[in-house]
């Protein structure tokens, strides 16, 4: 008798918990969801997902779409209907278009420009992101075209003047001028002993750790740390600070002569050089993904230490762990108590990860990626982790 008990009980335990997974697994939709949303200029699919779901990146769930349609989506456009009904009881969402004077929506074909669709996330603030280099590696810094001096023996340049450059060999006609930046080093982990003192307290980051200060220079000269840090197995890439635009006047097999288009900084010797390349503008769904990862907030782009809602942020996920854009991943803030046990010796002890945000992957490099935040409770820090929402 007390087996059969034992037996129901295991059985009642397994329903239940199947039951609490599905459920913490089901779609939750928002409050009062409307049954439809005519699409304007403007709109995002992250903005209109957020009409219908408390989690947007669930949005391929409930429009039903397999993993090649995310990736290479039917675009929407301006003048679209999105229509929330229930098949089989389960909330589904689909598009039409308004046509006749009633107002009816039926499937319609678009004849209109991809370059009309909305976007994922606001591309006014991701564009200069994709436009523009962000990480380079060690090869990039020693084989990129650089700068060697200005007209009339200028030392800095600006908007108009002309500069000479070596190493030019493709007939591009614009290039972006960078600057290495800081390097981007994986956070370290700090340890806290029984007492909470912190094993590498003390150790503060060096001053060529600091964007500010990393471009101290030696007779014009950028310095070339990096060459000492290459067994680093902490360091990720370079941030690449773009400072301008140049076209190229007149190709030279030594040197060559560019002019300068526009200029966020003053250009000087030594800044390099990389082909401007038409940007790629992604058009995928928000998503979340399909395998675990775990990483961390490595910087906030900028050279600042914390940030917050629409901030652009790297993290230390790559291609090499199946980050692609389009991916929405979670934000957590690590915290800890301290407090005096009962022999008063002061203890520092962790607590359970509270999410903090959501951010939206946008670019990505082999072993570090960009996204943009688009949900944050409180500021995020540096050393935050990043993974599953």
């Amino acid at each position: 008798m007390s087996r059969i008990i034992c037996a129901l009980s295991a059985a009642v335990a397994v329903v239940f918990s199947s039951f609490a997974l599905a459920e913490e697994d089901s779609i939750r939709m928002v409050a009062n969801p409307p049954d439809r949303h005519v699409v304007v200029k403007g709109d995002t699919l992250w903005g209109i997902a957020g009409k219908f779901l408390q989690e947007p990146w669930r949005w391929p769930e409930i429009w039903r779409l397999n993993q090649s349609q995310i990736r290479n989506p039917h675009l929407i456009y301006p003048g679209d209907v999105v229509l929330l009904d229930y098949a089989d009881g389960s909330p589904r969402l689909r598009l039409g278009k308004p046509v006749g004077q009633d107002n009816k929506v039926q499937p319609a074909v678009h004849i209109e420009q991809i370059a009309q669709a909305i976007p994922s996330i606001p591309a006014n603030v991701i564009e200069p992101f994709i436009t523009r280099p962000l990480i380079v590696s060690q090869h990039d810094l020693e084989d990129s075209p650089y700068v060697i001096g200005m007209d009339e023996s200028r030392v800095l340049a600006g908007y108009g003047d002309e500069i000479y450059a070596k190493g030019i060999e493709d007939n591009h006609s614009r290039w972006y001028i960078y600057r290495q930046g800081a390097p981007l080093r994986r956070p370290a982990v700090v340890e806290k002993d029984a007492l909470g003192t912190p094993e590498n307290e003390g150790m503060q980051p060096s001053a060529q750790e600091n964007p500010l200060l990393r471009n101290t220079r030696t007779d014009g000269w950028p310095t070339l740390a990096w060459r000492e840090e290459a067994d680093d197995v902490r360091i990720l890439g370079y941030e690449a600070i773009y400072v301008g635009l140049a076209e190229l006047k007149e190709p030279g097999d030594d040197v060559s002569v560019l002019e300068i288009l526009s200029a966020k900084e003053e250009i000087m010797q030594g800044d390099r050089l990389i082909p401007a390349e038409r940007p790629t503008l992604h058009s995928y769904i928000p998503r979340k993904m399909d395998d675990d990862v775990n990483g961390q907030l490595v910087s906030f782009y900028g050279g600042v230490n914390s940030g917050g809602k629409f901030s652009v942020i790297s993290m230390s996920l790559g291609e090499q762990d199946g980050i692609e854009p389009g991916h929405v991943l979670g934000l957590y803030v690590n915290r800890a108590v301290r407090y005096r046990d009962p022999k008063g010796r002061s203890t520092v002890t962790a607590v359970p990860e509270k999410r903090n945000g959501l951010v939206f992957v946008f670019r990505v490099f082999d072993r570090i990626s960009y996204g943009l935040v688009m949900e944050a409770a409180r500021p995020l820090q540096i050393g935050d982790v990043v993974r599953n929402p």
